[in-house]
């Protein structure tokens, strides 16, 4: 019997909107690399799942090569070098973008669930 723990169908690769995420996070405000890990499992889309902080660190890399978020090294509140990240004004633009993306996919998906029930009932 096939294992749907880890399916798609179970919502598994919704890892994929988070790009959507930090730029959620940032928006609301300045923070540094652990915090947004932090607040990317206690996303809503996430569940608690922990991403994997290499990946995010890779993903904040390419978002700042990409002009979607600025870095500026600071002390933290425990005194340590911190890396501390902020949205640029691109970064709020595809923000928004994603919105919008994220509107016409849920429209998509209510539509498409609708024809499978159709099919299913």
């Amino acid at each position: 019997m096939v294992s749907y723990e880890k399916c798609s169908c179970k919502g598994d690769n919704l890892d994929k909107f988070v790009q959507t995420i930090i730029l959620k996070v940032l928006y609301e405000c300045d923070t540094y690399g652990y915090a947004i890990l932090k607040k990317i499992s206690e996303s809503s889309i996430m569940k608690g799942t922990k991403p994997d902080p290499t990946g995010i660190y890779r993903q904040l890399k390419n978002m700042e090569e990409k002009g979607l978020l600025m870095s500026k090294k600071q002390i933290s509140d425990n005194g340590n070098l911190a890396k501390y990240y902020s949205i640029t004004e691109d970064g709020k633009q595809c923000l928004l973008s994603w919105v919008s993306t994220l509107k016409n996919y849920r429209d998509s998906i209510d539509l498409f669930i609708l024809e499978i029930e159709k099919i299913i009932e």
